[in-house]
């Protein structure tokens, strides 16, 4: 259902283009999803203007003058009326710059962290057509002052992230970006808020993405906003969604193969007691074949779940593509509110909370 309605909003912002800046063929475009960063956005869109062609913000649903301030700066401004969270902010972006003849894209938190002079060298990998996604890292060779228990949060979840996605990285959770019209035209991602970063591996494998990392520095001058605690557990439970979804034959085979050999282990240590006493350990027995029956299941079912997904992917891929050339050639009353009297125009996109 998420990906019907982004179908449609992608037709929504195709019908509006006409009335949208126009950029020169190979622009290069700097993409900043926020929420409530008025403190930071204004000067993060001046210093980045300087390196671009044109800055588009993405305002998820502030309740301050994020999109305002956004707008005097000269940014093209795409506004959810409520929060959706940054997988929805950054989905509104590309598809908004799907339309756009691109060289690349490189994208930017909004919240003063990432430093406007590290562009060139993120951008340089696509330009010279070596990566379709730049990853900005964090611990290369550039060392920023960086907080201890976020040090330990990221490289826990990276550690997670390279384990379940199969593509190894130093900073899977960097929000500096930058990506070939390539990566653009192949990435969508779910609604949840928390795994955007995480979830971005998992997609480079399935479309056969080209990663590079580049290293940045990165300025903590205000506290997190969220717990880092609940945070963190939030973004854990994100992405093991993401492996029992995307990769079933390692969530629930590996793991029935796991319980399987355990329940081997105990049944070979039932035969030894038999074998010197002549008794049968009953309690250890049950245990041997609820183990036993549980591990095949799982393994059984990540076998047929992984088959079913490959199903499922074909048929959804030709459904999204005929959906969206329906909505294409149908839509012919535009949703978002387009406010011209100044040069660069907020646009207004309505559409519903999705449940989480």
């Amino acid at each position: 259902m998420a990906h019907r309605s982004d179908t449609k909003l992608a037709a929504t912002i195709l019908s509006q283009a006409s009335a949208w800046p126009s950029l020169a063929t190979n622009s290069i475009v700097a993409l900043i999803p926020a929420h409530n960063e008025e403190r930071f956005i204004g000067s993060l869109i001046l210093t980045v203007q300087a390196h671009v062609d044109q800055v588009v913000v993405v305002d998820d649903g502030s309740a301050d003058q994020t999109s305002h301030i956004a707008q005097r700066a000269g940014a093209l401004v795409l506004r959810h009326e409520v929060n959706q969270g940054k997988a929805a902010a950054v989905n509104t972006g590309f598809n908004y710059l799907r339309r756009l003849d691109l060289a690349a894209v490189v994208m930017l938190d909004g919240d003063g962290q990432h430093s406007a002079d590290d562009i060139p060298s993120i951008l340089a990998p696509i330009l010279e057509n070596h990566a379709d996604i730049v990853v900005g890292s964090r611990f290369l060779t550039v060392k920023s002052d960086i907080p201890a228990y976020r040090q330990v949060g990221q490289h826990s979840l990276t550690l997670l992230t390279n384990l379940a996605s199969g593509t190894r990285i130093s900073d899977s959770q960097s929000g500096y970006r930058a990506f070939s019209a390539r990566a653009i035209d192949a990435l969508v991602f779910g609604q949840g808020g928390f795994s955007l970063e995480s979830e971005m591996q998992f997609l480079v494998n399935e479309h056969r993405l080209r990663v590079v990392e580049v290293p940045i520095k990165v300025l903590y001058a205000e506290p997190a906003k969220r717990n880092p605690v609940s945070h963190g557990m939030q973004v854990v439970n994100a992405i093991l969604q993401l492996i029992g979804q995307t990769r079933p034959l390692l969530f629930f085979s590996i793991t029935g193969l796991s319980v399987l050999s355990i329940g081997v282990g105990l049944g070979l240590n039932v035969v030894n007691i038999f074998i010197k006493t002549r008794e049968l350990a009953i309690g250890y027995a049950l245990i041997t074949v609820m183990l036993s029956i549980i591990g095949m299941l799982l393994f059984f079912v990540g076998i047929i779940l992984h088959s079913t997904r490959g199903i499922l992917l074909e048929s959804h891929k030709r459904l999204v593509d005929r959906i969206g050339t329906l909505s294409a050639n149908t839509n012919t009353e535009p949703q978002p509110t387009l406010y011209d009297q100044t040069p660069m125009p907020i646009v207004t996109l309505t559409r519903r909370r999705v449940d989480k």
